[in-house]
């Protein structure tokens, strides 16, 4: 496999130079196109000028050869401007194609990292989680209210005291709620006990 990789990469790599290179030719080829343009406008011009000298010596004839000149040259430097407009637009659309390739490599991978993230955040594997703890918690009420059943007033003070202790040592302090001084009347016992021999049947 990792042969077959190696040959992947270096094909793309080989892609996105020969393109770059593409690229640099172009805009090379630009340059000296308009370099020649700008010698032959320099040019034209001092024909021009020298055309004007020969007629005003009465040398028509020459003037009229150095115009023709400059008329050739003209039409050299309209054909080279659309050549060189051809060639902006080429420059421009593979600089163009090249930000699109990249764009979608960054899409890709940003989609590809998208789909990683959603396979750690599973829904079902969150939902089965929140369940288990759902379950623990009831499960842990359901203990202590049984508990509290079986204890006796003075045991749930006792309980509630100690576990205040703690909490000092820790450097905290909870207020608790005041437990009951008078018994539970007997009705209440009777509904703790049928509670704790309802669940002790279910366990």
């Amino acid at each position: 496999m990792g042969g077959i990789f190696s040959k992947k990469e270096k094909t793309t790599r080989a892609a996105v130079s020969d393109q770059d290179n593409a690229i640099l030719a172009l805009k090379t080829q630009r340059d000296k196109m308009k370099q020649m343009i700008k010698r032959k406008e320099n040019c034209m011009e001092k024909e021009r000028q020298l055309a004007k000298q020969l007629l005003k010596d009465g040398r028509k004839d020459r003037a009229l050869l150095i115009l023709k000149k400059k008329r050739y040259q003209e039409n050299i430097i309209d054909q080279t401007l659309k050549h060189l407009s051809k060639i902006e637009q080429m420059v421009n659309d593979l600089e163009f194609a090249e930000v699109q390739q990249r764009v979608t490599e960054g899409l890709r991978q940003g989609n590809d990292a998208l789909k990683k993230l959603n396979q750690l955040f599973d829904i079902d594997e969150i939902d089965r989680i929140m369940e288990e703890t759902k379950e623990a918690a009831e499960y842990q009420e359901e203990i202590s209210n049984m508990l509290s059943g079986q204890l006796s007033n003075t045991d749930v003070s006792d309980v509630e005291k100690e576990l205040e202790e703690l909490l000092e040592a820790k450097g905290e302090k909870v207020q608790l709620p005041e437990v009951p001084s008078h018994e539970m009347p007997e009705r209440e016992k009777e509904k703790a006990k049928a509670h704790r021999e309802r669940v002790a049947l279910e366990a």
